[in-house]
């Protein structure tokens, strides 16, 4: 009887802790960006090889990488190094940026707050420059790494790997060289115009 008690203890316990995606907090503190895949899918939700495209950052180097930084309090930051391309002076009679800088030298902080749905295992991010709320459903999580999915347009999705910087804003970088950043995917969190 002892046996099949604990053996009913221990199956409950693996059962709660594999079902159990947590709450918000886990997600609190600084996470790089180390890969982000674009592709499409077919009718069965599948995706089609063909149509993925690949982006490989070193997600220790804040200069030339992306960071995400989820505050406690439900706000955060998007520090994105990686940027390569930066346009400003939107011209609306024309409908054209006036500048444009390449491979400018800066990382640009887009504020953010969130909100995490354990019963949809899907974390919410609504940018300060952007009022819709980015969906980005959890596929896997742990203390040290996350993965997204986010169906940014019909058949569309975005997939990105982040890692654990660390458990708070702060951390000194490296100086690496720029990567490719992905550009004109509107509706994706990391490829937006």
């Amino acid at each position: 009887m002892k046996k099949l008690t604990l053996l009913a203890m221990v199956t409950l316990a693996v059962l709660f802790t594999s079902c159990n995606k947590g709450d918000y907090t886990q997600f609190i503190g600084t996470w790089g960006v180390e890969k982000i895949e674009y592709y499409n899918t077919d009718y069965a939700g599948n995706p089609i090889a063909g149509s993925l495209s690949s982006y490989v950052f070193d997600a220790d180097d804040a200069d030339n990488s992306i960071w995400l930084v989820f505050n406690d309090d439900k706000t955060g930051e998007m520090r994105d190094g990686a940027i390569d391309t930066l346009k400003t002076d939107f011209n609306d009679e024309t409908g054209v940026y006036e500048t444009v800088i390449y491979c400018p030298d800066t990382v640009v902080v887009t504020t953010f707050t969130y909100s995490y749905d354990k019963s949809e295992e899907s974390l919410y991010l609504t940018l300060s420059d952007d009022p819709r709320p980015y969906r980005m459903h959890i596929v896997d999580i742990d203390k040290n790494s996350f993965i997204y999915e986010n169906e940014y347009g019909t058949d569309y999705v975005e997939k990105a790997y982040l890692k654990r910087i660390s458990k708070s804003a702060t951390k000194t970088t490296k100086s690496a060289q720029p990567v490719k950043h992905p550009h004109n995917r509107s509706g994706s969190l990391f490829g937006r115009n």
